[in-house]
């Protein structure tokens, strides 16, 4: 399987569903998917009757790092993901908007790789 993510904006939550019955047909699974937002009261049943990761963007603790930091709230809300410095600002800012993130990854960076032989000995040569 090939190392990818996928990520999306989208300002509505039927878009939202739309685009995470997508992710879900490229062979993400639930758990490897991210979804953060201001508002997560029309997110309520992806949260009670899915695996998706669903994140309130701006919580108490990002406005404290934030405040210690001096970041943009909702960037500080995306620090788990690992982006790239542009790609924090530009998707904070969007959820600053009142855009509904989506972020998928292969949870495994080893997917990337081809396959390889983990096994500390080789079997074939215990008799």
């Amino acid at each position: 399987m090939e190392y990818r993510r996928e990520i999306a904006l989208v300002y509505s939550v039927e878009e939202a569903m739309t685009k995470l019955n997508m992710i879900r047909g490229h062979g993400f699974s639930e758990h490897e998917i991210h979804v953060f937002s201001k508002d997560l009261h029309p997110l309520q049943s992806l949260k009670m009757y899915t695996d998706i990761q669903v994140h309130l963007a701006g919580n108490w603790l990002d406005q404290l790092i934030s405040f210690v930091t001096r970041q943009n709230v909702y960037e500080v809300s995306l620090r788990i993901l690992h982006l790239t410095p542009e790609e924090t600002a530009h998707y904070g800012h969007g959820i600053e908007l009142g855009a509904i993130f989506l972020f998928a990854e292969h949870e495994h960076p080893y997917e990337k790789e081809p396959n390889k032989q983990h096994a500390a000995f080789n079997l074939n040569a215990v008799e």
